[in-house]
């Protein structure tokens, strides 16, 4: 995946903050897993505050950023951390090797798998190999924006919103992120520029890349076909997200519960 980061302390800065909230995905790790593959782990940062959580187990963090994986494991080592690897290759590479795995993480990464590969056969393709990856009865936990496929086509509240952000001053971002998406006609679209607007210093990137870019639905119809079972999914605004969209556009309690920033995903191997 070709995935140009102009400055990468932002990029990165930007994947730390929330680390609080990404370690929800902590509560999904089955309690008998002893092996933990996190994929698309950049820096480590959630990797190695996993393997802080649970010293008996062993994760291994991939990334396809060799500097990312340096970083990584110079961490490790200077924490301390001998319960975390890190490496630099594909996911598929991880197929012709004997270790298999009790969970497989996606962390805030399969929206740059569509966007930097090719489109849904890549997510497809990464879901594909994870499943086989996974000891049987493992689980493939993914945290991501998700938004849900009815989304797309609901106007529910789209003209209170849309105003709102018109009469927000951002009219170059909006007509950026028109050109790359459509207009804002649908609740889908305004949610997903919503999610985008605020990261004007690495805007270039930002914009072109899709961070919704597979529904609820069609992950659940990727599991499906894997014949995989869905253990749990959910969906919620962010707080810090909320207060900000309420400041910036003056957006009601009311139009803020149509949003969403956050969905869970957590499917069993049969």
């Amino acid at each position: 995946m070709d995935h140009p980061i102009h400055d990468q302390e932002i990029y990165l800065q930007r994947l730390s903050k929330p680390l609080r909230e990404k370690l929800r995905i902590a509560r999904f790790i089955p309690a008998a897993a002893e092996r933990i593959l996190d994929v698309g782990c950049a820096d480590g940062t959630v990797t190695l505050a996993l393997a802080g959580m649970f010293p008996r187990r062993r994760f291994l963090g991939i990334d396809l950023d060799a500097g990312f994986v340096q970083r990584a494991a110079a961490a490790a080592a200077e924490r301390g951390i001998e319960n975390a690897g890190f490496e630099n290759l594909y996911l598929r590479q991880l197929l012709a090797r004997p270790e298999r795995y009790d969970a497989v993480l996606f962390v805030s990464v399969l929206h740059e798998f569509f966007s930097y590969g090719e489109g849904i056969s890549s997510v497809l393709k990464a879901l594909a190999d994870a499943h086989e990856l996974l000891r049987p009865g493992g689980e493939l936990v993914i945290r991501d924006m998700i938004l849900d496929e009815f989304a797309k086509h609901t106007k529910f509240q789209v003209a209170a919103i849309g105003g709102k952000i018109a009469a927000a001053g951002k009219d170059r971002l909006v007509a950026d992120f028109t050109r790359a998406f459509g207009p804002l006609d649908n609740l889908h679209a305004l949610n997903h520029f919503l999610l985008k607007y605020m990261y004007v210093e690495n805007w270039d990137r930002e914009c072109r890349e899709n961070y919704v870019p597979v529904t609820f639905d069609q992950y659940q119809q990727l599991f499906a076909l894997l014949g995989m079972e869905l253990q749990h999914r959910e969906s919620y605004l962010l707080p810090f997200l909320r207060d900000k969209w309420a400041a910036d556009f003056g957006l009601t309690e009311d139009e803020l519960a149509s949003l969403k920033s956050t969905g869970f995903l957590v499917a069993r191997k049969r």
